[in-house]
């Protein structure tokens, strides 16, 4: 049985859009949020929010790296392991 796009979308519940609605409200928000630093005149206020930020890209780059690395291994072990195994005669 094949159901259209039209079809599915009339047999959702109510409830959804209203979450999507919801969910749109909460993004919009958000955006306002964001706008709202070029608002600020406290250099103290965008120091530390410099800061904040600079520790989170530090957070991310050390995560980073801790991932290369371990995908590395991963795939050196996997290619040590393929030339390790012999050839499949037929």
């Amino acid at each position: 049985m094949t159901f259209y796009k039209s079809q599915v979308e009339e047999v959702k519940p109510a409830k959804d859009k209203k979450e999507k609605k919801h969910k749109k409200e909460k993004k919009e928000k958000s955006k306002e949020k964001k706008e709202q630093v070029g608002e600020i005149t406290d250099a103290a206020k965008l120091r530390a929010k410099l800061e904040k930020i600079d520790a989170k890209i530090d957070d991310l780059k050390k995560t980073k790296q801790e991932i290369v690395a371990r995908l590395l291994e991963l795939e050196e072990t996997a290619t040590n392991a393929a030339a390790a195994a012999p050839p499949a005669s037929g």
